[in-house]
Parts: C-alpha cells; sequence; structure tokens
C-alpha cells in the first residue's frame, strides 16, 4: 500500500505502515498467497499467517532499531 517501507532485519521482511490497514499477498505474484487484509493497532504489530511477514505501525517502539538496522527492500 502506499506510504509502506519495506526492510530486511533479522532475515526476516518487516514493512512499516502508515496506516491501519494493511494487506498482503506474499509478494511473488502469482507464486505468492492468498489476499490476507490485517489490522494494526496504532503503534502496533501483526504478522501475515501465510507468510509470516511482519507489519508495524509507524510508531512501534521497534521502528528507529529496524530503520538503523534494517536494509531497505523494494515492495
Amino acid at each position: 500500500m502506499q506510504g509502506e517501507e519495506h526492510f530486511l532485519f533479522d532475515g526476516r521482511e518487516v514493512v512499516i505502515a502508515p496506516d491501519v490497514h494493511v494487506r498482503c499477498d506474499g509478494g511473488a505474484g502469482s507464486l505468492g498467497h492468498p489476499l490476507e487484509y490485517m489490522t494494526l493497532e496504532k503503534g502496533g504489530t501483526v504478522v501475515c499467517k501465510y507468510c509470516g511477514r511482519r507489519y508495524l505501525h509507524q510508531g512501534h517502539p521497534q521502528e528507529r532499531d529496524i530503520r538503523a538496522g534494517g536494509e531497505r527492500i523494494a515492495a
């Protein structure tokens, strides 16, 4: 979704999202998974049940660590 930032952190994809509603399709086009809609609490986190991609809402306490120590990747 618009405004999301994707990082590789500790070998795992983490998405920092400005919105509380996120969706995940696995990111592999036709090799991905069914579209999963999830809701974040403000400052919270949620994990996709299909692929394990982690979503953090902006303002989560770990956001600074991920930005500083993670590798930014293309969405």
